[in-house]
Order: structure tokens, then sequence, then C-alpha cells
């Protein structure tokens, strides 16, 4: 099965600004900080796109009691941290919706629905999402989540499935489009400029 078509977890909670997702999975194939996704929603009719900034492993019954062990053995540590599905729970920001085969990049109308299926976005759905900058905003105006790197990552992301000979231009247009938003702080426009310098 194509990694595309294999869902990365279902919606657990959710509402307009996101959601967050659940899976089991083995650690190669959890989704990363930065991940485009996307959930169903409006009884199919949409797709929220979501973009994940915070992941975090559930308790875990046997993983509490092996860490009160005085000590384990290396069978122990691989069995707990690479034979077995651990369960991790990951949010992510709304950033646009897909209806039909157009992204629009602005809050959803309605959030997905409970456990609808989540998807890592393809990388052609990943470049024409980014083609347009209007999602930046909506991440810009989130205060509680870390906005700079998710930012970063996001823009990273997006220049990576582009043509190596197209990533320098997506990136300066990107900067260029942080900078109008975050000209005021010129601190932090430096770092941001910094951490997607190809």
């Amino acid at each position: 099965m194509d990694p595309d078509d294999r869902p990365i977890g279902r919606v657990t909670r959710c509402s307009t600004r996101g959601f967050v997702g659940a899976v089991r999975l083995p650690e190669p194939e959890w989704p990363v900080f930065g991940t485009f996704c996307r959930a169903e929603a409006q009884q199919g009719q949409s797709q929220v796109i979501g973009l994940v900034y915070d992941l975090s492993i559930e308790d875990d019954e046997l993983a509490r009691q092996l860490a009160a062990s005085e000590a384990l053995s290396p069978e122990q540590l691989a069995d707990s941290q690479v034979n077995r599905q651990v369960p991790v729970e990951y949010h992510a920001l709304a950033v646009g919706y897909l209806t039909g085969d157009v992204f629009t990049q602005s809050l959803p109308p309605q959030p997905p629905l409970t456990l609808a299926p989540v998807y890592r976005l393809t990388a052609p759905q990943v470049r024409l999402f980014t083609d347009r900058l209007d999602f930046l905003p909506l991440l810009v105006a989130v205060p509680e989540i870390p906005v700079d790197d998710l930012l970063a990552a996001a823009l990273k992301t997006a220049a990576a499935v582009r043509p190596e000979s197209e990533r320098r231009s997506y990136l300066v247009r990107a900067a260029a489009e942080c900078a109008r938003l975050l000209g005021r702080d010129l601190t932090r426009l430096e770092s941001l400029v910094r951490a997607i310098r190809p």
C-alpha cells in the first residue's frame, strides 16, 4: 500500500481551528512536526487541511511499569521503542480545506468528523496547496503554539516538494510574505528567515 493511502490516525477531537488525531503506528510512520494532512468534513463534501504542530505519546501501562524498573535489558528497550506500536496523539492546526479539486486557504466551514481517517497530503497536493501563501496569516495569528518553528517547517516542506530549481525562488517569495506579516518584529523575522534559508 502506498504510504499516502494509509491513514495516519483518526480524529478524536476537533473544532474549526483544528483537530487532534490518534494513531497506533510504528515510529517511522508517525507524522512529523510540520506535516500537511487532511481529514474528511461535511459528510465527505470537503477535506480539512491541517498542519501538525504537536505530537505526544499517550499513557502506556507497560511503558510505565518498565520505567519503574531498576534495569532494562536491551531486548526490553528494543521491544518498547522499536517493535511495539505505541499510541501517539497529534494536534493539527486547520490551515484550509479542499472541496472537489479546489483548495481554499481559510478556516473550514465545519470541523472534520469524529473518527474520520487522517491522511498525509501527497507531494503534488502539498505543492498545489502551498502555491498560494494565504495560509501564512492563519499560522501567525495563533499565539499558543510554536508559530515560528511551524512556519519554518511548513515552508521547508513546501519547498522540498518542488523541483530543485524552484525551491530558492519559492522560499524567497515566502520570506517576502513573512516580512509583510512580521515586519514590526525584525528579530523574529530574522530568526525565521535564517530557519528557512536553503
